[in-house]
């Protein structure tokens, strides 16, 4: 799964499944270890039943990496129970904290189950330090609708050296809200990024969303024209210009 594939998608979903998108494909970029380098490039193309076959037949060879990669690619199927088990395996075998409170507090995420889910995220975080991990922790906030924890965890994936995913995910969290503070961190995120990062045509065009809440239609209508000139294939801005009229 490629990430063109994933923010082609996102526009279809709402601010939570975009933000579960965006962080999902954060953890499919981790650096691979030589003996499942080609399991995890089968991950990250999305070819999660292929990964699954090369995966249990290193289940002899290295039993406990085999399964925490199992549990992951699972839960990018969707299939928390089976996640869950081979996540419960690999942790008697001795899979260590920070990975194992990651991997859990993703699954609670899933599954609605939010107090879990920020919990075990709050371990992973203070355990390891990584950003992913706060952007997930982060977006727990956000699906409980606690603007505070949000900030808490897109803040530490900021200092964690992530700091324009953090704005543009810290921004769609305050839209609906403080639009003038989203705008801010919107444009603050997308002058950390390249004209070839995907995620800038995300930025621009939340940008325009919230120009279009604090009631600025026609700077909205302009941001989206730079945005197809820039990005003439991003459906979602012409779909919005569409709807917003010349």
């Amino acid at each position: 799964m490629c990430y063109m594939a994933v923010s082609a998608t996102l526009m279809r979903m709402r601010p939570v499944g975009v933000l579960w998108g965006l962080v999902l494909w954060l953890t499919l970029t981790a650096a691979a270890t030589a003996d499942f380098t080609y399991a995890r490039q089968l991950i990250q193309r999305g070819e999660y039943a292929l990964a699954a076959v090369t995966l249990k037949k290193q289940l002899q060879e290295d039993p406990l990496e085999a399964r925490a990669l199992l549990a992951e690619v699972h839960l990018y199927e969707g299939d928390v129970n089976a996640a869950s088990r081979y996540l419960e395996s690999a942790r008697q075998l001795g899979l260590s904290e920070k990975r194992y409170y990651a991997l859990k507090g993703r699954i609670a995420l899933l599954q609605g189950e939010w107090d879990a889910a920020w919990a075990a995220l709050r371990s992973a975080v203070a355990l390891s330090g990584s950003g992913a991990d706060a952007l997930f922790w982060g977006t727990v906030g956000l699906a409980q609708g606690n603007l505070e924890r949000a900030q808490l965890g897109y803040e530490k994936a900021a200092r964690s050296g992530l700091s324009a995913q953090a704005g543009f995910l810290q921004g769609l969290a305050l839209l609906s809200e403080r639009p003038q503070q989203a705008l801010a961190l919107l444009r603050a995120a997308q002058t950390e990024l390249t004209a070839e990062d995907p995620l800038k045509p995300q930025v621009i065009y939340w940008q325009a969303r919230a120009l279009e809440r604090l009631g600025n239609a026609k700077e909205a209508r302009s941001t989206l024209r730079f945005l197809l000139r820039s990005y003439p294939g991003y459906t979602p801005a012409r779909e919005a210009l569409n709807r917003l009229g010349p």
